[in-house]
């Protein structure tokens, strides 16, 4: 006769069917994130969020590439636009 031991409680009455995996995040390589604190980079990823229809996060995301752009060349730095696989501003 084989007997089982449990350790730490009670085996559950039933097992939960596994769910369906989730679908992979795209995430986006945020344009300038080096020139970002990590607040200005979570304050993008929202108001991309919040975006409702695709023109109007490539508005979004048209705007800050812009600003990026300033900030970098403020800085003496170049942005890279990694999304559109070209360099963007710098001298």
């Amino acid at each position: 006769m084989i007997t089982a031991t449990v350790i730490g409680g009670a085996l559950p009455a039933a097992v939960a069917a596994p769910a369906e995996p989730a679908p992979p995040v795209q995430r986006e390589i945020i344009p300038g994130s080096e020139l970002m604190t990590s607040r200005e980079r979570e304050a993008y990823r929202q108001r991309m969020r919040g975006a409702r229809t695709p023109e109007e996060r490539e508005r979004l995301r048209a705007e800050h590439v812009k600003a990026m752009e300033e900030r970098g060349r403020m800085r003496g730095l170049q942005v890279i636009d990694h999304s559109r696989g070209r360099n963007k501003g710098g001298p």
